[in-house]
């Protein structure tokens, strides 16, 4: 029984780490995203997991994306408020 709920949560991992790779890097030809489309993707990413409560590991891993999208498309003032926002 050990084995199976090790197994079960491996399979989980490995679905939640293929879920978040969709917001920075293209399923087809595995490249990262970058600039304005990454930017856009950070943007989804965070009204996706915004509701979620602040303590949440995904809210906050989709804040730093935000972050770093803002800041790929040169957006550099938002990017600072939300880093500072994330802190």
């Amino acid at each position: 029984q050990a084995k199976i709920l090790n197994d079960e949560a491996e399979e989980n991992n490995l679905a939640l780490k293929g879920r978040w790779d969709r917001w920075h890097t293209c399923s087809l030809c595995e490249q990262d995203y970058h600039g304005v489309v990454f930017c856009a993707l950070s943007w989804a990413c965070w009204k996706t997991y915004l509701g979620r409560p602040e303590t949440d590991w995904p809210r906050g891993a989709a804040m730093m994306l935000l972050g770093i999208g803002l800041g790929d498309a040169g957006r550099f003032e938002e990017a600072l408020s939300v880093q500072e926002a994330e802190l």
